[in-house]
Formats: C-alpha cells, structure tokens, sequence
C-alpha cells in the first residue's frame, strides 16, 4: 500500500498538479501583497490630500489645479471631490463646484455599487447639482438636468418644484409639488409643500 502512496507522489502528473498549485498559491501571496500596498498607497494619499484641505489659506482653485485627485478606489475619490466641492460652494465658487458635482454624479451611475446606496448618492448628488444651478441662476443649465435625471421620488420632485418656483415657472413648480403629494406622506409634509406652491 506505502509503494502505491510513493508511486503516484513520484507520479509525473501529481508533481506537476502540485508545483502548478504552489505557483498558483505564490501568485495569489504576491498579488495580494501588491493590492495591499496599493490600498496603503491610496489611503495614505487620501489622508495627504485631505490635510491640504484643513488648510484655511488654501483656495479651492489652486487646490483643484495643484493635487492629484484621481483614484483607483471610487469611495476615496468620492468623498475627496466632494470635501471640495463643499469648499468651493463656501467660498462662492459654484463653477467648480457644479464640475466636481457633475462628475461625481456620473462615476456614481457608472459605478457598481449596491442599489439602496447608489439610490441615495444619487438623490444626494442630484440635489447639490440643482441648487448649484439655482446659485449660478442657470435656468436652462438645470432644467436640462431635471428633465435628464427624473426620479420617480417625493425628495425629486419637490426638488423640482422648489426650482422651476426659483425661476417663477409657476405651471412646472404645480406640476412637480402635485406629484410630491401623491407620495404617502404625513399632514404635515403634505402642508408644508402646499403652502411651497406658487398661488395660481
């Protein structure tokens, strides 16, 4: 029985079929220690980037143009641009914010990420770019994007609603507080966009 156990160990194939899995087995140690020092990589040029931010002197512009804010991970990128954008809308400065906006938006459609999630980025997202466009008084510019994101949402609407009244379109404002209604919402919410609504 112990020379049959022997034979196959010296087997040609057996040897083979094990150095293959040790190579296999050395392979994956090596990726994983590269994607680990990659992730190291990332993160440390996260926290590097985001101490530039708590910087008060530092203009969002000048930060924008002087720092690498392209990442491999989409949550580090995500959250980066979005500190700046904040940073750029506090100083005033809502084109770079719309830009920084904008581009998140897309990477989180793009992105393959859980649905509850992308859901709420996505209305989050929507949001900042809308009232972005209410600051920089762009009509057209955010009534393009209203009609290119439509959500079916009572935050979405009442979004649109408080936008088209902005810009005095009392007939789309109506139309996009009436659909907000139409969720299951309480007294008080259904009062609060009622009295929103531009009087006809």
């Amino acid at each position: 029985m112990l020379d049959r156990i022997l034979d196959f160990i010296r087997n040609r194939y057996f040897i083979g079929a094990v150095a293959l899995l040790i190579v296999s087995i050395v392979i994956n140690s090596v990726m994983a220690y590269y994607s680990n020092k990659a992730n190291e990589a990332e993160f440390k040029k996260f926290v590097e980037i985001n101490e530039e931010f708590s910087v008060d002197e530092s203009d969002s512009n000048e930060l924008f143009d002087q720092l690498d804010l392209d990442f491999d991970s989409f949550g580090y990128e995500l959250i980066t641009k979005t500190i700046l954008a904040k940073k750029a809308v506090d100083e005033g400065n809502f084109d770079l914010a719309l830009t920084l906006f904008l581009e998140m938006h897309k990477g989180i459609l793009d992105e393959n990420i859980d649905k509850d999630t992308k859901n709420i980025l996505k209305e989050q997202y929507v949001e900042n770019i809308v009232r972005i466009y209410m600051e920089k008084n762009d009509f057209n510019g955010g009534s393009n994007f209203i009609k290119e994101n439509t959500a079916d949402s009572l935050r979405f609407h009442e979004l649109a609603g408080d936008f088209y009244k902005f810009f005095e379109k009392s007939e789309d404002s109506v139309f996009h507080y009436d659909k907000a209604l139409t969720y299951d919402i309480d007294e008080a919410q259904k009062n609060i966009i009622n009295l929103k609504k531009p009087k006809e």
